[in-house]
């Protein structure tokens, strides 16, 4: 296995005019800079459903602009595997090390669409692929079988993982002897019993060093800090997101905690 990471979910900032804010960008990713390994743009925490096409790309742009010598994910998240796909060739194109997408957005998905949406997508790029394994968003989730089964796909080298039931070490480590890098993707599990080989979180768009410290398992102290500023920064909250951009502005790292409409809303 490749040596344990941290990669940011990032925020996507908007300016006063709710454009995409280059020198926002700019600022967030220095302040993590010394302690990630990359950046996942446009994900869950970017408001990534929401983003139109040229406002996903941008973001992308940018941040291939200023990651510097870090990793740069696209987050992918589309309703359909023709959506994924049209993104995924963007990605590639564009410059992206590897993509980072979630099933379709579809309840009552089988497990057998699944796969196979992540085969197409696979078989038509170049790219590294990293499954998202989460429900809230697709209104889907995978079964640990079909974690295995995409996982069997050449260039699928990692899983961020947001599971409804909680995750055992042993499944863990199935995962990761089918060649899957496993990032935790919860908060209130970093520093707990997991033994990872990182974490994919929110919280290391505002506290990138403390999530380095918390890539390693069972450390008390730890863990009950980060469950402290889980409260305190109201990770929880169904629009975590405008609760960590609300905080980067008092910061004076992002100019606007704007948040993007939803699609179709006045």
């Amino acid at each position: 296995m490749s040596a344990k990471s941290i990669f940011v979910p990032l925020i996507t900032p908007l300016d006063e005019h709710s454009r995409i804010c280059e020198s926002s960008v700019r600022q967030l990713l220095q302040c993590s800079h010394p302690y990630v390994d990359g950046y996942i743009p446009c994900l869950t925490s970017g408001e990534g459903w929401r983003l139109e096409r040229r406002d996903w790309l941008r973001m992308l742009e940018l941040t291939l602009a200023h990651a510097q010598d870090k990793t740069v994910i696209a987050g992918i998240e589309r309703a359909t595997t023709a959506e994924v796909l049209e993104y995924a060739l963007l990605a590639q194109e564009a410059g992206a090390h590897a993509i980072m997408f979630t099933s379709p957005f579809a309840p009552g998905t089988t497990q057998e669409q699944i796969i196979e949406h992540y085969r197409e997508v696979h078989d038509s790029t170049s790219l590294d692929l990293y499954i998202y394994n989460e429900s809230a968003l697709s209104g889907n989730e995978k079964t640990f079988e079909t974690l295995l089964a995409i996982g069997e796909l050449p260039r699928v080298i990692g899983i961020k993982d947001s599971p409804s039931e909680p995750r055992t070490q042993r499944e863990i480590e199935r995962l990761r002897a089918e060649g899957l890098d496993y990032f935790i993707g919860w908060e209130m599990l970093l520093a707990r019993d997991l033994e990872s080989d990182g974490n994919v979180v929110s919280l290391a768009n505002l506290e990138p060093a403390l999530c380095r410290l918390a890539i390693s398992a069972r450390q008390q102290s730890v863990g009950e800090m980060i469950e402290t500023l889980n409260g305190y920064f109201d990770l929880g909250a169904d629009d975590w997101y405008a609760q960590v951009k609300k905080e980067l502005k008092a910061r004076g790292v992002i100019s606007t905690d704007k948040v993007f409409a939803e699609k179709g809303s006045a």
